[in-house]
């Protein structure tokens, strides 16, 4: 009788963290994106984000749908890399938020230009993205850091 395989999963609402017994041990070297600095900083900004965009949507409903995609992407490429068990795999999911971060600054701009959103909702959106990036760039030179079949944190 046919079983198909147990694959792990998170449920990151609920504070469900399910890794089977017999799973390899890669998983225990990889942190939960919800502890890294980066995601945090990225999700900070895409709620952030999600504020001004509820706003945005009725004079612009175009530049919103692209500004509140980018900062999806931006915390999402994080989490979905941290399931990665190559470090190579993982620096390119944050290699990935890194142009959606540079994206979120265009839009931003472009926002500002056109008067659709104001110098202190840019400021703000502009600080958390700094930070995101930061964060972002530190984490992408950590994972550079070890041989790309590495699971773990670098020596």
């Amino acid at each position: 009788m046919y079983q198909p395989p147990v694959r792990n999963f998170s449920v990151p609402c609920a504070g469900i963290r399910f890794v089977p017994p017999d799973s390899p041990d890669y998983r225990c070297a990889v942190s939960a994106y919800e502890d890294l600095d980066a995601f945090k900083a990225c999700h900070q900004l895409t709620l952030a984000v999600h504020r001004v965009v509820e706003t945005l949507e009725e004079r612009d409903a175009t530049l919103a749908a692209q500004l509140w995609a980018a900062a999806l992407c931006a915390s999402s490429r994080i989490a979905r890399g941290s399931g990665f068990r190559n470090r190579r795999m993982f620096a390119a999911c944050v290699d990935r938020t890194l142009a959606a971060l540079a994206e979120i600054s265009f839009y931003l701009e472009v926002g500002c230009a056109m008067d659709l959103i104001s110098k202190d909702e840019r400021q703000e959106l502009e600080s958390l993205g700094g930070r995101a990036l930061f964060y972002s760039m530190k984490l992408v030179t950590s994972l550079a850091g070890g041989s790309p079949s590495e699971t773990g944190p670098a020596p």
